[in-house]
């Protein structure tokens, strides 16, 4: 088609592909790498294969506006187009834009006739439909009534009604005189299908039907009446109302508008960010270690345990499907085995929580961006009104990496320092695959956005520095670049005499675990505030620290002095903690203090617990111990369990963990073949048509095989090139192209063109021989 080929007119795809060089068929099974998946044997099953619809939808996915408008104007004639009819439609841009389209192998043949591949016409058909030519319409429907539209028009016959009505100031006129409700019909029906239903349509229109737009445009000719319920909007009107909008689509994208901020800005707001993410995260699974969250009877998070996750990390219940997602694709958090399963960390956990916050930021943010799910899903309703939960599997996308890359892509090509606008973005991204996405194409690219801000990608609206250096690749960069921006861990507190503990900055890796034990998170922001309370000082004794650990730990790490309040409540607690011992029977309380264990035996609320006094000093109960500990603490007490030799059990909630399952491969949307892939892939090609092409030349098959090696020997003293039909050893039937060399022993040596190295053939394998033409 281009300058490039030859003038020969090819008579089909396949014909056309033969012509095309090695280079060029190279770059289609780059820009098409499904095409290449498997390689096909020959370039007529490749021809074949660009018309399967699959492979042109995501064909048509990555076109943008213009190429997209020159291939529907293509589909709307039913005859093919020259270069110079579409140029005269598009302007002088339309040349390389159908090469393109060309280089793409959705349209072939020449510059005097561009044929479209056919399945395309079915995919565009609603998009790029038009109705019939206005002389047919008028030829079948309205012959021997056209009085009414000829009065109208003020003409005679029925060239002259056409005459009139593909004048498109005469149209304008007539539009403008019909007024906005005229104006609007005729635009929904250029836009596509060009019917619409109206009843009594073919009803001769009277002067009183002039009110209604639609029998004011049959009255006029505008719309053609095919039944006694259906209107069809003439081809020329339908496009001269879209005014080739599709043809006329910039041939360059709309500028993306940028707004300077500042390297330092956008990069300190997205830092932030991203010591925000990761501390969440760990936050989170540390919970769940804790009180794991239940696994759904069909896979997936619950709400109850979602919003209870939103509530602990004081965030947004999107944000926390983030989070959750991202742990997962990071492979930090799996269901456990069981009946009953639930979600807890893995092992994987233990050693990211042990790496720096820059390198636990990296694994996160490349797990969302590779990661075939999204989650700015959870929580809306599918087809059968059912609310999609997070980790299911009702949120797979296998786009969503691409649709991923496209945004940040776009940011990248923003300078250094500058922010862009959401409506910014996706007005871009619209024009660039203006197919992609379907309904949610203009809220992906905001969703993105989104998520990159939480994560950390983007600051203030612009992508920072380390996240360029992520998305070229670089991830050690990326990581010393983010590094420098963090604040150096603290390691030191702000202690309150309202029992708050104030953190200004990130903790220690150790005093942020201590805290976490002794102290509740009560609010985050730039500095984190704790609030220490009897159940939490509880937990810390039940985890093992005694008084003198917890008042050792606020001594040193507390740049302003204990309060007495803290002291007294650490005392008070230890004192209690341990007075009463539960252990199993199926359970026990035992006690030194027999008055408390009376006043226990005595409460009403512990009835449900059918507690015994076997001695004075011990009660049994039918409940299990955990739930002996929950009803006494609920009393007041403070209990402690033992194991069966008198010891306290020691609660490590940090110790649960799950081993990751082996997960199912997500596959995406197929990736690039490299230049050596593509190489390789086309010389396979080249000698599978080769061969292909010879087995249809090739005579009956050889019977003797004597005359077999005759024929093999006088090729290979020859030198010529040679067809076989060859058996090989699971049976299946081949065609080779091969060039032999020797001929002895009952094996053949020769060339083979499919593999691209010398191979020996059995030659009683070989059911057939023919000689290849010099072309």
């Amino acid at each position: 088609m281009s300058s490039r080929e030859s003038t020969s007119t090819p008579r089909s795809l396949a014909d056309s592909l033969r012509g095309w060089p090695d280079d060029r068929l190279a770059r289609l099974l780059q820009a098409r790498p499904d095409l290449a998946l498997p390689i096909p044997p020959d370039l007529g099953v490749l021809a074949a294969r660009t018309a399967v619809r699959l492979s042109v939808l995501r064909a048509l996915d990555t076109l943008d506006a213009y190429r997209l408008g020159l291939l529907e104007a293509l589909c709307l004639e039913e005859h093919p187009l020259s270069y110079d009819d579409v140029r005269a439609l598009a302007g002088p841009e339309a040349d390389a834009g159908l090469d393109n389209l060309a280089d793409l192998a959705l349209v072939w043949g020449d510059r005097h006739a561009v044929h479209v591949v056919g399945s395309i016409r079915d995919v565009l058909s609603g998009s790029a439909r038009a109705g019939r030519p206005l002389a047919d319409l008028l030829a079948e429907h309205l012959n021997g009534r056209l009085a009414p539209v000829e009065q109208a028009l003020g003409v005679q016959g029925a060239e002259e009604v056409v005459t009139a009505l593909t004048d498109p100031g005469r149209v304008e006129a007539l539009l403008a005189q019909g007024g906005d409700d005229v104006r609007t019909v005729m635009e929904q029906l250029a836009a596509g299908p060009p019917y619409g239903r109206v009843r009594d349509a073919r009803r001769a229109p009277t002067p009183d039907d002039m009110d209604s737009p639609v029998r004011w445009l049959l009255g006029h000719g505008l719309l053609v009446a095919i039944d006694d319920d259906t209107v069809e909007l003439p081809r020329e009107l339908g496009l001269m109302l879209r005014g080739m909008t599709k043809l006329r689509a910039s041939a360059s994208p709309p500028p993306l508008a940028t707004s300077k901020i500042g390297v330092p800005q956008v990069d300190r707001a997205a830092a932030h960010e991203a010591m925000d993410v990761v501390s969440k995260v760990e936050a989170m699974l540390e919970s769940w270690a804790d009180l794991p969250a239940t696994v759904l009877r069909a896979g997936g998070l619950g709400v109850r345990d979602l919003k209870r996750v939103a509530k602990e990390l004081d965030v947004t219940e999107p944000a926390a499907a983030l989070f959750v997602e991202v742990a997962y694709a990071a492979g930090l958090v799996d269901s456990s085995p069981g009946v009953d399963p639930e979600w807890l960390p893995t092992q994987a956990f233990d050693r990211w929580v042990a790496s720096p916050p820059e390198d636990r930021w990296l694994l996160l943010v490349r797990a969302w961006i590779g990661m075939t799910r999204l989650p700015a899903l959870v929580g809306m309703r599918d087809e059968r009104d059912k609310a999609l939960a997070a980790l299911s599997q009702d949120i797979e996308r296998s786009s969503a990496p691409v649709d991923r890359r496209r945004v940040l892509d776009l940011l990248r090509e923003s300078p250094p320092g500058t922010a862009v606008t959401q409506e910014a973005v996706i007005a871009v991204l619209a024009w660039r695959a203006p197919r992609r996405g379907g309904r949610l194409r203009d809220q992906l690219p905001s969703w993105i956005l989104g998520e990159a801000a939480t994560l950390g990608l983007t600051g203030r609206g612009g992508l920072a520095s380390f996240a360029r250096d992520l998305l070229d690749g670089q991830d050690r960069d990326a990581a010393h670049t983010l590094a420098a921006l963090l604040p150096d861990p603290l390691d030191h507190v702000l202690v309150q005499p309202d029992l708050t503990v104030v953190a200004p900055g990130p903790l220690e890796r150790h005093l942020a675990r201590e805290l976490a034990i002794v102290a509740d998170v009560e609010s985050t922001g730039g500095a984190t505030v704790f609030r220490v309370t009897e159940e939490t000082v509880r937990r810390a004794l039940d985890a093992g620290r005694s008084s003198a650990d917890l008042h050792e730990l606020f001594r040193t790490a507390s740049r302003t002095p204990v309060p007495q309040s803290l002291t007294y409540l650490i005392d008070d607690v230890s004192r209690r903690h341990g007075r009463l011992r539960v252990g199993s029977s199926t359970s026990y309380v035992r006690c030194d203090d027999e008055a408390l264990l009376t006043e226990v035996l005595a409460s009403k609320r512990a009835g449900q617990l059918g507690l015994r006094r076997l001695a004075p000093t011990v009660l049994t109960s039918k409940a299990p111990i955990n739930q002996v500990l929950e009803v006494l603490r609920s009393l007041g007490h403070a209990p402690a369990a033992e194991s069966p030799d008198g010891a306290v059990l020691v609660a490590r909630p940090d110790a649960r963990r799950t081993a990751a399952k082996q997960r199912a491969t997500r596959h995406g949307e197929p990736a690039p073949l490299a230049d050596e892939q593509a190489r390789l892939a086309v010389l396979a090609l080249r000698a599978g048509d080769l061969a292909a092409r010879a087995a249809r030349r090739a005579p009956v098959t050889v019977s003797h095989t004597v005359d077999t090696l005759a024929f093999l020997q006088a090729a290979a003293r020859e030198g010529r090139q040679v067809w076989i039909g060859y058996v090989d050893a699971q049976g299946r039937n081949t065609s080779r192209v091969v060039e032999p060399r020797t001929v002895e022993g009952g094996y053949v040596t020769a060339y083979d063109h499919l593999r691209q190295e010398d191979r020996t053939f059995s030659v009683h394998r070989i059911i057939g021989v023919a000689d290849v033409e010099a072309d």
